[in-house]
């Protein structure tokens, strides 16, 4: 009687035992788990600031008592700060950043984290994190000096992420005129600049709908030309991952 599982017939099929079938069934389940994917498919760091944003605004709207009206004057924005006879104080010196974690109302948030989420999230993948993270922050504090520029004696308070993202999306037509995507000569980028810009002075004098603080037009233009400026010598950056 010739045994049918017999190593020297190649051309019977051999079933595999139980122990085998089980190890099968391990790699099959290993192999079609998808992986998880991340939050709104969005890369790490541009998740993490609008993550931010988010936490900052609900902190402020369900515990007062830790982000109380003082508190959040201190870490916004006010040129006058810098221009006053008391000497120039902690506020000073931190605001610069910390105006950009802190939003006005649920619409002035939404549209923030919407539009970093749409220009963060491609400049992330093609500058890289770290990279991205200087542009976001050194643009954001082009923001801030374009505010203390034209209104240096203010002492209304600037909040909002807006300068940044501004400079994200200055950042966004350099990288897209550096691929080719908008054609050769800088002729091509001259009308996005000047219709951003516009929009930016336009919302400025005469509001936004839904919003009912003023605009701060000012940021949005230096954090736009910052970004236009900026993007190429940060991009080229070494920095390690």
């Amino acid at each position: 009687m010739t045994d049918q599982n017999g190593p020297d017939d190649d051309k019977v099929t051999r079933f595999p035992d139980a122990r085998e079938r089980e190890a099968l069934e391990k790699a099959h389940i290993v192999h079609h788990t998808p992986a998880r994917e991340p939050f709104l498919n969005l890369p790490p760091v541009v998740q993490i600031l609008c993550l931010l944003n988010i936490a900052v605004f609900l902190c402020g709207k369900f515990f007062p008592q830790l982000l109380t009206d003082d508190l959040l004057y201190a870490l916004a924005f006010v040129p006058a700060r810098y221009f006053g006879a008391d000497p120039i104080g902690g506020a000073a010196i931190f605001s610069p950043v910390t105006y950009m974690f802190i939003h006005g109302g649920w619409m002035h948030l939404s549209l923030n984290v919407a539009m970093l989420m749409a220009f963060g999230a491609g400049l992330e993948k093609f500058m890289g994190g770290r990279r991205l993270l200087l542009l976001y922050f050194a643009t954001g504090l082009c923001g801030a000096m374009a505010q203390l520029l034209v209104y240096p004696h203010t002492d209304s308070p600037m909040i909002g992420a807006s300068g940044g993202i501004s400079g994200l999306f200055g950042g966004v037509m350099i990288m897209m005129y550096s691929s080719g995507m908008l054609g050769q000569g800088y002729r091509k980028l001259l009308p996005v600049i000047f219709i951003w810009i516009g929009i930016s002075v336009f919302f400025g004098f005469f509001g936004m709908p839904g919003v009912d603080s003023p605009i701060a037009w000012t940021a949005h233009v230096g954090g736009f030309i910052g970004g236009l400026l900026l993007y190429g010598p940060i991009s080229r950056l070494k920095i390690q991952h």
